[in-house]
């Protein structure tokens, strides 16, 4: 093949070579219209008073966009009259990739192929790249693998603060790696060390670092922040993993890639049976992350509306670029949570009743959809969004809006602002395969955002946490309210990678909000906070019942501090170590904490039942059915008689719950079951998850 590369290969509609253009009707075609063109006619009809419904036809095609699509106010339809984007049948496709051509076979077999030009004439920089559509893996030391085998420890973690001629700090970070494979650090050229970065797993969070140097003799690495460590930022031995990507002496397994700026080369080294001739290699396009902008003007009153997309596949982004540093170069990242400073490859500001339904969102390296200030009344419905940089979906204004004359304190919050974000539903989706750039990316992430659902979808194999509401810390009032996370199944989260998390995790008041009817398991934290259900600081007004919760790293449900939550009706099994059931402070800001824990159905094979702290925690915990396999329970640290005479369970009882098979995890409950006796009630766990067809 030749040495000439570029973004090429299946790339369609960059000209509009042919228009097919209808009264109200747009087709998009690989030999027709672009999707800008499309969009651009559309504008102008309207601009001339057409009101009428418009449908834009996209034909089976891979459509590459070299920048953002933007769709402003002036795109929006009306409810009567609304604007379509309609895949016709299978694979209609808007990309943020480019194929990348020019492959030779070297002597090693490893594959290379030039750097793709960026507009500008530059090399373009990139952070992901998918061979026949498959992620494939930046070469990483140590090489992936389960848990914690694919990361190193460390130890003697500390920062400097640097202060240059202007008075500005910066800081240096050395820890030193416990892992005799960390030695291949040493054989970085010093030209490449801007090109290799070093990735922290801190606890909930994460961070990028470009890797600045390394003493092979004492095992000490070295990087830069201008930020500093404050808090819960501190790395440590006990919480901290690291690993390294984009180093050329790792480059070792199949399947994984490497970005070789010295030499202005893209390697890759072929799994079995790929070929150098047939092989499709996708690189996403000079940094491109947001595919789709919708961007209206809350604070005019401005909003894109009333558009509609079905049944069409949005593709391959980039993680976005780092505030400060250059467009065109590596990632450096400072530690968040839930991958909070993350865009999506569709990014909405000043959106109201636009809709996705029956569409895939993949191949990303942030977020697949982020909902911003002032998006109200949209639905993401019959989706399926996978392979993720970050997460799922964001959903969530920059902050807690609140309508003129009022103030956000502990208290019903009824009154929408102008850059209020409410009323938005995400039902019936598969939202997988998540954190793959960034491991704190969240299934979904209802933040500002209140009277929004998340039903029916499928939510699984991601680091973090699978469905988080709120994001406000501790008693200081919150717009997050009445929404409602019902009917999904959430598992396979953590990976025993990253800690404290949980299946549904909330945070602050939340006034009016269910979490309802959910299948939770499988939540396995590195080392500490493994939840199914997790009412962290703050939480508090929130019901959440007929829950079924099993394998969790420390419990099925844990309340950091809270008041006044509702916790009923849920079957919590198989908790490994801190408690089944856990507190962990009983006053905050002189707010004393509560919770109601009523009618549930708590087991354990190992661990205790209750851990520290509910005995300091006031609220009603009445019918609850416990019972330990291993014949020893623990509540509080006490046995079962001397939990109940003080005084916190009333009428509950210590006794087998009659599962029809535990041990396969058929928590359904035998008709002669206990439970039922203490006001138990039976729901059907199976219609969790994608509704039936």
């Amino acid at each position: 093949m030749g040495s000439r590369t570029c973004f090429a290969g299946v790339i369609f509609g960059l000209l509009a070579v042919s228009a097919v253009v209808h009264a109200g009707q747009v087709v998009v075609a690989p030999d027709g219209l672009t999707p800008k063109a499309a969009l651009e006619h559309i504008r102008a009809a309207k601009a001339q008073g057409n009101q009428e419904a418009w449908t834009v036809v996209v034909k089976p095609g891979i459509y590459a966009l070299t920048e953002t699509l933007t769709l402003t106010p002036a795109d929006s339809g009306t409810p009567q009259a609304p604007v379509t984007w309609a895949g016709e049948g299978e694979g209609a496709t808007i990309s943020g990739g480019g194929v990348v051509t020019g492959w030779t076979a070297e002597a090693d077999g490893t594959w290379s192929a030039p750097i793709p030009t960026a507009p500008g004439g530059k090399p373009a920089y990139f952070e992901q790249l998918w061979v026949n559509g498959r992620r494939a893996e930046r070469a990483r030391l140590p090489n992936g693998g389960q848990g914690t085998a694919s990361y190193f420890n460390l130890v003697k973690p500390n920062i400097t603060a640097v202060t240059n001629a202007a008075g500005k700090a910066s800081y240096v970070e050395r820890a030193t790696l416990t892992n005799a494979l960390a030695a291949a650090l040493g054989k970085i050229p010093a030209d490449e060390f801007p090109y290799a970065q070093m990735c922290v797993v801190h606890k909930w969070s994460t961070a990028r670092r470009i890797l600045r140097a390394f003493d092979p003799a004492t095992m000490t690495v070295e990087t830069w922040t201008p930020r500093g460590w404050s808090g819960w930022s501190i790395w440590n031995a006990r919480e901290t993993l690291v690993s390294f990507e984009n180093v050329r002496s790792a480059f070792d397994a199949p399947g994984e890639w490497f970005y070789d700026a010295k030499a202005g080369r893209v390697r890759y080294r072929p799994m079995a049976g790929e070929a150098i001739e047939t092989a499709v290699v996708i690189a996403p396009s000079a940094k491109l992350s947001q595919l789709i902008a919708i961007k209206g003007n809350p604070d005019k009153g401005e909003f894109v509306h009333d558009i509609a997309f079905r049944n069409l596949t949005f593709a391959y982004s980039d993680a976005p670029p780092t505030d400060g540093a250059p467009v065109n170069g590596p990632t450096e990242s400072w530690q968040h949570q839930a991958a909070s400073g993350s865009d999506g490859l569709v990014t909405a500001e000043g959106a109201h009743r636009v809709t996705w339904d029956t569409c895939v969102i993949a191949h990303t390296g942030n977020y697949a959809l982020r909902f911003n200030d002032g998006c109200v009344s949209n639905r993401i419905a019959n989706c399926t969004i996978e392979d993720l940089g970050a997460g799922g979906v964001w959903m969530g204004a920059s902050n807690g809006h609140v309508a003129k004359g009022e103030t956000l304190k502990r208290r019903v919050i009824k009154t929408l602002a102008p850059r209020s974000t409410a009323f938005n539903v995400i039902d019936n989706c598969v939202i997988r395969k998540g954190g793959l750039f960034n491991p704190e990316g969240t299934g979904v992430a209802l933040t500002h955002v209140s009277d929004s659902k998340v039903t029916h979808c499928e939510i699984y194999d991601f680091y973090y946490t699978g469905v988080s509401v709120g994001w406000t810390w501790g008693f200081q009032g919150s717009v997050a309210q009445r929404n409602e996370v019902a009917f999904n199944k959430i598992y396979d989260l953590g990976k025993g990678i990253m800690s404290d998390m949980g299946g549904v995790y909330t945070l602050g008041t939340s006034y009016g909000t269910t979490v309802h009817d959910n299948v939770i398991h499988d939540v396995w934290a590195y080392s500490y906070g493994g939840w199914a259900l997790y009412t962290d600081e703050g939480s508090e007004g929130i019901v959440m019942e007929r829950n079924l919760c099993w394998n969790t790293t420390d419990g099925g449900f844990h309340q950091h501090y809270g008041a006044g939550c509702i916790i009923r009706n849920n079957v919590f099994a198989w908790n490994k170590k801190l408690g089944a059931v856990r507190m962990a402070r009983q006053v905050v800001q002189d707010v004393p904490c509560t919770l109601h824990f009523v009618n549930n159905v708590v087991v354990v094979r190992e661990g205790p039942l209750v851990g520290r702290g509910p005995r300091g925690v006031g609220g009603i915990w009445a019918g609850n059915l416990w019972y330990d396999y291993s014949g020893k329970p623990e509540l509080d640290s006490l046995a079962w008689d001397a939990w109940q005479t003080c005084g916190k369970e009333v009428g509950g009882r210590y006794a087998d719950p009659l599962f029809e098979n535990a041990d396969a995890c058929d928590f359904r409950l035998k008709p002669e079951s206990p439970a039922f006796a203490l006001g138990f009630k039976a729901w059907d766990h199976t219609q969790a998850g994608l509704r039936k067809k």
